[in-house]
């Protein structure tokens, strides 16, 4: 299981997704002060702005985690191997999608209530995970499919 090396990029993609969860995802800043920090289930600011947490991106970053997770634990059934794994980048493009329209609709609201100055958004490092698990998604998937096409091979051979 672990000597596969589709094992090892659909951990890491479970690793890098827990990270992101976690951490804090990006910042507005006005003048160099933060004013307001933005991460995949909250939103705190210090402005008289209401508005729900992103909790889509939480959702969708634990769906990512257990579909990778699960993926792991079904070496053996490839096609659902790869089928789950299509699914989580899938979902990880998403994520990626609901993420920008979230920074963008924070970003005008601030700007909204700061009239003539305008706010920057600030990306954290973290922000560039879940682009690193769909790029190892998708090496998983090229790799599971590697293994699917050996196996059909050594069975014509019987």
């Amino acid at each position: 299981m672990i000597q596969r090396i589709q094992t090892v990029y659909l951990l890491l993609v479970a690793i890098l997704s827990f990270v992101s969860l976690i951490s804090s995802v990006g910042y507005f800043t006005l003048a160099d002060e933060v004013i307001a920090t933005f991460s995949n289930f909250t939103f705190s600011s210090e402005l008289t702005f209401k508005s729900t947490g992103p909790y889509a991106l939480g959702v969708l970053l634990i769906l990512v985690i257990l579909l990778s997770l699960m993926s792991i634990m079904l070496f053996r059934k490839r096609m659902r191997q790869l089928r789950l794994t299509i699914i989580s980048s899938i979902l990880l493009v998403g994520y990626v999608v609901v993420y920008v329209l979230f920074a963008y609709f924070y970003k005008e609201n601030i700007d909204l209530i700061l009239e003539p100055e305008q706010s920057v958004f600030h990306l954290r490092f973290v922000s560039v995970f879940p682009v690193l698990s769909l790029i190892l998604n998708i090496l998983a998937i090229n790799g599971i499919r590697k293994d699917e096409a050996l196996v059909r091979s050594l069975d014509r051979l019987r």
